[in-house]
């Protein structure tokens, strides 16, 4: 465009905005007066910003047309010297030759006349005129209405009530948790809280335009009224539990229940680190016992914890026990500590047969009482010493443990022979073997006993007494482990059997009566232990010891063939199942006195039946305890009306009674709060009836009885046969 005459349309813009804003600023002015009397502050705002962002989009659609073409139209109206040829002025002169480069040198010299013309539009009288003419109107009016909140401040009578109700405009809570946990204090602008139990809420709310009072309310507790500073409304309160409230104020709509969700402090959980089993057998010439224990807790673990230490001794009925409590100091952060000991067994009194038990009671940080949670008991026992067997085979059986060679030396000693069998000859190889193949048939047969078998003759037979272990445990007879005690001492049978069983019977009888009946009830009158053996074990762990037995059965196979190499893997396997038909019996109890309560010797041999229960009991009859979730999860099924007020009050009664089950209590009362002040809200029926679905006790199974067969069925089944 020629700089001559740039001004003409930036002229005409600048008296296009002006004119836009004498028109719209009295209808902006008018608006924000009349939001502030009905709104106050925030309203004048909101309108104030409306309406400048209408009359800034409005002079900018209207400065558009006032383009290059716009601007030749104008001239050519408006300067006859320019003889209707304004757009040549614009053309680039080498585009030009002839007639066409000569009219534009003409029209170049007459721009002094175009530059001084006027293009600018006229003002538009009548419109804004009318703008603030109406404009003034509405702000008298508005001057003269009275404010919504010109109540009773000492200033004359109570004016009229407030056209708008109160609604709130935002809400700033400030979470303080205990001082115990840890947790700095937080802010948020959600109604909905999660904090630790024992926080401290504080509200801080706006309204517009202001209530007269407001208030919390919870249901079931006492109501928070908040109190007015300033613009805002506070209140705050501490909750040691989780509840819903609700915002009240007079004229505010009825809103829906909020939760304030209290995180419970939970116990602190101690755990043995040290030893890994619960029962710890003392090691030859060991003196002292150093257990670990771990503590966590979620907001801290207190720096000291009280070690209680029992003592045990006797046996039988004749236990005594000593017991006495030490206080360790713990190692490591706030949630996580290690407490640690070193016992010296001598001066803990620690003696044969006996046991020590250490206990660990750990407390937390809370305020202002602390939990207190008593760890797992962790037993160490000094194995009793085996009695003499001179003279006393038969009482010594019941105790002493198994002299013969345990499944992990046999698979040692198996893996030594083929070690060197390169130097040693064949038959001593086949020897060695054979040896191994006789102390797994012994240990085979041991372990058969348990599953009611008899024992086989010659030297391999043993006897049926089964062997107890040191620990009162469920144990099997093993002493897989290290090697177990080398004298390898002949077992034998507790009792006789007839001629032909393989046993050596020794002197045949006299023939006096006193011998026939010995030899009758030998061949027909004894009993094995081995089936009430067997009875000890449940289903599963004699199935594990018979696939053991069927394992060293192939391993002795092979030894006695000279096969070890392929004797080992049946003896591993056998070994495997074995640990795991152990532990899967093994119960290790703590030997301690029974506490029996006192005896009450007023009552003794007086027949007095006083306060004696009845033996009978009454029937058990089960009470419909969900009957009343049950309805309402029918009746809220039904595309029909809402539920019945009575059905929602009696599920409310429910929710309460149950609340300590419920996956999620505080949910299902603000649904059902919100199904009764929403009876419509067909989302919010549905939301109630899910989290009905998931409340609801599942029913026991149990076995349903067939349908009878109908006579279709009844063909079809002759059919099949």
């Amino acid at each position: 465009m020629i700089a001559a005459l740039a001004h003409l349309p930036r002229a005409a813009r600048l008296r296009v905005v002006l004119d836009t804003l004498a028109i719209g600023a009295p209808a902006v002015l008018a608006g924000g007066v009349a939001a502030w009397r009905l709104a106050g502050p925030l309203g004048t705002l909101a309108v104030g910003a409306a309406g400048l962002a209408a009359l800034t989009w409005t002079g900018w659609r209207r400065t558009q047309r006032f383009d290059r073409a716009w601007l030749t139209a104008a001239l050519d109206a408006q300067a006859p010297g320019l003889e209707d040829s304004s757009d040549l002025l614009f053309a680039p002169p080498e585009t030009l030759t002839g007639l066409a480069a000569l009219q534009q040198a003409r029209l170049r010299e007459r721009l002094k006349e175009a530059a001084a013309l006027d293009l600018r539009p006229a003002w538009s009288t009548r419109a804004i005129v009318a703008s603030v003419g109406v404009s003034a109107l509405v702000i008298a009016a508005a001057a003269l209405w009275p404010a919504p909140g010109e109540t009773g401040q000492g200033q004359g009578p109570a004016a009229p009530a407030p056209l708008a109700a109160p609604h709130l405009t935002g809400a700033r809570l400030r979470i303080t948790p205990p001082a115990y946990t840890g947790q700095r204090p937080f802010e948020q602008s959600s109604l909905d809280v999660r904090a630790p139990a024992g926080s401290q809420v504080a509200w801080s709310l706006g309204f517009l335009p202001q209530p007269d009072a407001a208030s919390l309310t919870l249901p079931g507790e006492t109501a928070l009224p908040l109190r007015r500073d300033g613009g805002r409304w506070t209140g705050a309160r501490t909750f040691e539990r989780s509840a819903l409230y609700r915002i009240e104020a007079p004229g505010l709509p009825r809103q829906r229940l909020h939760r304030l969700e209290m995180i419970p402090d939970t116990a602190p959980v101690v755990r043995v680190v040290t030893p890994t089993t619960a029962l710890t057998l003392l090691e030859p010439g060991q003196t002292r016992w150093a257990p670990v224990f771990e503590a966590r807790d979620d907001y801290g673990v207190a720096a000291t914890a009280t070690l209680k230490i029992t003592v045990t001794k006797g046996e039988g009925e004749n236990i005594t026990t000593t017991e006495r409590t030490q206080t360790l100091t713990g190692q490591g952060d706030a949630r996580l500590k290690r407490f640690s000991v070193s016992l010296d067994l001598a001066r803990e009194g620690l003696t044969r047969g006996g046991d020590l038990i250490v206990q660990l009671t750990v407390r937390d940080n809370r305020q202002p009482t602390a939990q207190t949670v008593e760890g797992p008991s962790v037993i160490l026992r000094w194995p009793t010493a085996p009695p003499p067997v001179d003279g006393l085979e038969g009482m010594a059986r019941k105790i002493l443990p198994v002299y013969f060679r345990s499944q992990r030396q046999i698979i040692i000693d198996a893996e030594a022979l083929l070690a060197r069998k390169a130097r040693i000859s064949a038959d001593k190889f086949m020897d060695s073997a054979n040896g191994l193949g006789e102390d797994q048939a012994q240990l085979r047969l041991r372990y058969g006993q348990f599953m009611g078998e008899e024992a086989e003759g010659g030297g391999g037979g043993v006897g049926l007494a089964l062997p107890t272990s040191d620990a009162p445990a469920l144990d099997l007879p093993t002493n897989d482990g290290p090697a177990a005690p080398e004298p390898k001492a002949e077992a034998h049978d507790d009792h006789d059997h007839g001629p032909g069983d393989g046993h050596d019977h020794g002197a045949e009888s006299d023939g006096s009566p006193l011998g026939d009946m010995d030899k009758l009830l030998a061949e027909f009158g004894h009993a094995h232990d081995s089936g009430d053996a067997a009875t000890l074990f449940s289903p599963s762990t004699r199935a594990t010891l018979a696939q053991a037995l069927d394992a060293m059965w192939d391993s002795e196979r092979a030894l006695r063939q000279g096969q070890v190499q392929a004797a080992l893997p049946h003896a591993n396997r056998a070994l495997v199942l074995l640990k795991t038909a152990q532990q899967a019996t093994r119960i290790y109890l703590a030997r301690t006195p029974p506490k029996l309560p006192p005896i009450d010797l007023s009552r003794r041999m007086s027949g007095k039946r006083d306060g004696i229960v009845s033996g009978r009991l009454a029937p058990l009859v089960r009470d419909p305890a969900d009957s009343p979730a049950v309805e309402a999860w029918r009746a809220l099924g039904q595309t029909g009306p809402a539920a019945a007020p009575q059905n929602l009050d009696a599920l409310t009664r429910w929710v309460a009674s149950n609340a300590g089950r419920l996956p999620d209590a505080l949910s299902l009362s603000a649904a059902i709060d919100t199904v009764r002040n929403e009876p419509q809200c067909q989302d919010c029926r549905r939301k109630l009836r899910s989290l009905l679905w998931t409340a609801l006790e599942r029913p026991t199974p149990s076995v349903q009885r067939r349908a009878p067969v109908d006579p279709r069925g009844r063909l079809y089944l002759d059919a099949l046969r």
